[in-house]
């Protein structure tokens, strides 16, 4: 049941939210890090930007990624357009993984420690998809899909979405409980082939 009731509340902000820009009318924290919201017409050079390239700069990214993972991720936000769909900006938790999902005391979802935007839905869904929740919430991701109209295909834009929270957590974190890992495995097709 929490599950079912989670999958309707985010369902519900992310459709009745829209907003013809990405950002937020201020920065705000993800983790330890600021997250820059500047505004945006364009939801791929917002999500270029300012939730991947972003993470370039920092000193765990740089000594994590070498230059041609670096020059890879270059080019995927170049061809952002190609690889995702068109989607509206709308409200999103902005860090929802796992634990950020509580129950209250009479069982219905909570959401906390949230990093707010206007971006794209299924930033918030490739979040939690990344942090494996329990079994149970395979119910979650069923509904939502029903509820929302998502496309059959969003698994498969799930590891270009989930880049965002990889590199938030190299930066952060050390270990880096495998996430250059995961960063690696979604650039290897935009190496350049020798």
């Amino acid at each position: 049941a929490f599950w079912e009731q989670f999958a309707h509340a985010l369902a519900h902000l992310h459709t009745t939210t829209r907003n013809p820009r990405f950002g937020w009318h201020r920065d705000n924290w993800l983790g330890r890090r600021r997250q820059v919201n500047t505004w945006h017409d364009d939801g791929f050079e917002f999500f270029a930007q300012h939730r991947l390239l972003r993470w370039l700069g920092e000193r765990r990214v740089r000594e994590a990624l070498d230059a041609a993972d670096r020059v890879a991720l270059q080019r995927l936000c170049d061809r952002l357009p190609e690889l995702l769909p068109v989607r509206p900006a709308c409200l999103t938790h902005g860090d929802l993984w796992a634990l950020n999902a509580m129950a209250t005391p009479d069982g219905r979802p909570a959401l906390i420690d949230p990093a707010v935007s206007y971006t794209w839905a299924e930033v918030d869904l490739a979040h939690l998809w990344t942090t494996a929740p329990p079994p149970e919430a395979h119910v979650f991701f069923e509904l939502y899909a029903e509820l929302t109209g998502l496309d059959r295909d969003w698994r498969e834009r799930m590891p270009i979405l989930q880049l965002r929270q990889h590199l938030a957590v190299i930066a952060q974190f050390d270990p880096d409980w495998g996430a250059a890992d995961l960063v690696r495995a979604t650039l290897a097709p935009f190496r350049r082939r020798s």
